[in-house]
């Protein structure tokens, strides 16, 4: 049969499924909209620059219930348990030392939750990769859990030494329930924090922003998702040297290694290093302006991490890992993807990135923009080439049309090299119960992509997508 008499039938068939996705998506948006916003006991503060690891921004003052309920028992600002302990809600619910020089252990529990609706109606019935292999485009209507969240952390054994533990949980892999992260940390001085464990290699803006943060999408965007490392095992530095100025400089196992057991590592590391500045003070999480600022601030970074001898990916299903692609999406170590019959066993990556972003007064503007270089290629026989490169980017705007309320945005992002280029439009509204808060928020998104070289399990992005995009999904964290 002629292609284009199979994509027509495909679109037939879809029609109603596609109204189908649509109409929930509409009335998801809409039973959001006339939610009336939580009353919130003070103003929100912006949360901690220094929070480089979807950190959770103080949730809504209970101060009325705590006392209440201590009234009602007879005790005093906070539980006590024992003379050196005592329970409270900061930043999650806590176990705090009275005394944390005499007593330097604590315990907070936080959980974050991502429930989403993801319909895609496709435009196309197939593509082919550079290999030659034709791969299904498939339409999705599905509810599900793309993240999350048991977390973990506190203070132990010294005053400055620090823990997390992530336990990541999902509907969207064969792994529902895995390791994301942990580290000990200590604090030398603002300066200054050295940790250990796994975690995110900072190659990228975006990628270092909290997926639970306002982000003007419903994920990280198409070109993130496409160039952005992944999270791997490693030591890494983060600190405030200046007024304003931050870093994040790490030394990993690899680009993507998480959940590779070390016989299938190389013996060469990953290095990767990211900086940025905030001349006019605190520039706040996400990239919408939810903190109203009311003079400007702006954001100026650039991002860098250079792979040796990589090799051996991750699998799909580990925990946020997006495998490394071609420019047309196929995944570069897949048979004959550079040439038939030829496998690539290592290769080095090159990636950089430069971000600028601006809030005022409700209005939220950011872009970022990567250069990669694949090189180094060693295969199981000859190849028409030594290296590739991919460039591509994202501009996103977002103004709150009811300050601190609901926002509008829309944003694009673009990815472009020699085996071919994907775009990705959106449009989309955040709505937040909380006002002033993230802890607490309503997105309806939509996307329009074509040839997306993208694919990550829960973004919603698969790659070779041609078609609309629809996602909605209510955001929790406490």
């Amino acid at each position: 049969m002629p292609k284009a008499a199979k994509i027509s039938r495909s679109r037939r068939t879809g029609d109603g499924r596609d109204r189908g996705c649509l109409a929930i998506a509409v009335c998801l948006a809409l039973a959001a909209w006339l939610l009336p916003p939580l009353p919130v006991a003070e103003p929100a503060e912006p949360a901690e620059a220094s929070s480089l690891a979807e950190a959770i921004p103080a949730p809504v003052s209970d101060g009325w219930q705590t006392e209440a309920a201590a009234a009602e028992q007879g005790w005093g600002d906070d539980v006590g348990l024992g003379d050196r302990f005592f329970a409270d809600y900061d930043n999650g619910f806590a176990i705090l030392p009275r005394d944390p020089g005499e007593t330097p252990f604590s315990l907070r529990i936080r959980n974050q939750n991502m429930f989403r609706y993801d319909g895609f109606a496709r435009k196309e019935s197939s593509w082919t990769d550079s290999a030659g292999n034709v791969i299904p485009i498939v339409n999705s209507n599905y509810f599900g859990i793309p993240r999350g969240r048991l977390i973990f952390s506190g203070d132990a054994l010294l005053p400055k030494l620090s823990y997390l533990l992530n336990i990541d949980y999902n509907s969207v892999t064969n792994q529902p329930i895995g390791f994301r992260a942990y580290w000990l940390s200590y604090r030398f001085s603002d300066s200054l924090e050295l940790s250990v464990g796994q975690s995110k290699v900072p190659g990228s803006r975006e990628w270092l922003e909290s997926a639970f943060a306002p982000l003007q999408s419903a994920d990280r965007t198409m070109a993130t998702t496409f160039f952005r490392p992944s999270l791997s095992q490693g030591v890494w530095l983060t600190g405030e040297p200046l007024d304003g100025v931050f870093y994040h400089a790490m030394v990993a196992n690899g680009f993507n290694t998480l959940n590779l057991i070390p016989e299938a590592l190389n013996d060469r590391f990953a290095w990767s290093g990211s900086a940025w500045w905030e001349p006019w003070g605190e520039f706040g999480r996400g990239s919408s302006d939810l903190q109203d600022h009311e003079s400007s601030a702006i954001r100026l970074g650039g991002s860098y991490t250079y792979a040796l001898g990589s090799g051996s990916q991750a699998a799909s299903d580990a925990v946020e890992n997006s495998p490394i692609r071609l420019s047309d999406g196929t995944i570069i170590t897949t048979p004959g993807a550079l040439a038939p019959g030829v496998t690539l066993l290592s290769y080095d990556i090159s990636l950089a990135a430069i971000d600028l972003a601006w809030k005022y007064r409700g209005l939220g503007l950011s872009s970022e923009i990567y250069f990669q270089d694949l090189l180094g290629f060693q295969a199981t026989g000859p190849l028409p080439i030594a290296s590739t490169s991919a460039f591509g980017g994202f501009v996103k705007a977002g103004y709150f049309v009811v300050p601190r309320d609901t926002e509008l945005y829309a944003r694009s992002s673009y990815v472009t090299g020699a085996y071919g280029s994907g775009t990705e439009w959106g449009i989309g509204l955040n709505r937040f119960f909380l006002p002033g808060k993230d802890n607490l928020f309503f997105t309806f998104d939509t996307a329009w992509l074509e040839n997306s070289p993208a694919g990550q399990n829960r973004t919603g992005f698969v790659a070779g997508q041609n078609g609309l995009l629809v996602r909605t999904q209510i955001v929790a964290s406490y």
